[in-house]
């Protein structure tokens, strides 16, 4: 799935950019980077949790890359990372519980871009990837989940339907997980979800943990689990 990687080009990775999942029986499988987060001077990429659970995708993850084959984490990359996962996605049950979370520390090698989200989308129609491309825009602080947010507008960023926004139907402020009226597909798992401040800046609130055409797609809060890393 992964593309042959081009000598000598310089490896970064950001908010809406795509990640080739690669486990220990070789399957490979695609999904979409939430952010990048900083502790301590070391940086950590952040998924959705059933993008690296074993028991998800088969076996354990040993390496994960760009979409044109660079390494992001190798083996001990992943292994300093961990996985969040319970409950369900089901955006008939909004309030049933969620999480789907997961990090993984970024090579050495990679220069990360925390500051910003942005996303292509690979849909197999050219113009209407195209039109779904997701141009650069600057990220601020995640943001927490809130009742407010019921009836605003946001947007997420995956790397097969690129940016897609709609309105915010219904939040669960206590578990924190948002059901949206947004398109997404397979890939988009993680992407993130977010929301306009008012600094000019697009503030993160969510993670996609299911991807589906249906519109109806249900996102875990995002800032709850940071503190985790």
């Amino acid at each position: 799935m992964a593309l042959p990687a081009t000598a000598g080009a310089e490896t970064s990775t950001h908010a809406g950019d795509g990640i080739i999942i690669t486990t220990a029986d070789g399957r490979e499988s695609i999904c979409t980077l939430n952010s990048v987060a900083e502790r301590d001077g070391t940086f950590y990429g952040v998924t959705a949790g059933h993008c690296l659970n074993p028991e998800e995708v088969g076996s354990p993850v040993v390496k994960i890359s760009t979409k044109d084959g660079r390494l992001l984490a190798d083996t001990e990359d992943i292994d300093a990372g961990g996985v969040i996962r319970g409950g369900t996605a089901n955006p008939f049950e909004p309030f049933a519980g969620l999480d789907d979370f997961s990090w993984f520390r970024l090579d050495d090698s990679v220069t990360p871009d925390p500051g910003q989200v942005s996303s292509t989308a690979d849909t197999g129609i050219p113009v209407l990837d195209d039109f779904l491309r997701g141009a650069s825009q600057p990220l601020g602080d995640p943001v927490p989940v809130s009742q407010n947010l019921v009836g605003s507008i946001v947007c997420k960023d995956g790397t097969m339907s690129g940016r897609t926004c709609g309105p915010v139907l219904a939040v669960n402020a206590e578990t924190e997980e948002i059901t949206a009226l947004i398109p997404a597909i397979g890939g988009d798992s993680g992407s993130p979800l977010h929301v306009a401040g008012k600094d000019g800046k697009r503030h993160i609130v969510g993670t996609l943990s299911n991807g589906t055409p249906v519109l109806f797609n249900t996102f875990d809060g995002t800032r709850e689990h940071l503190d985790r890393i």
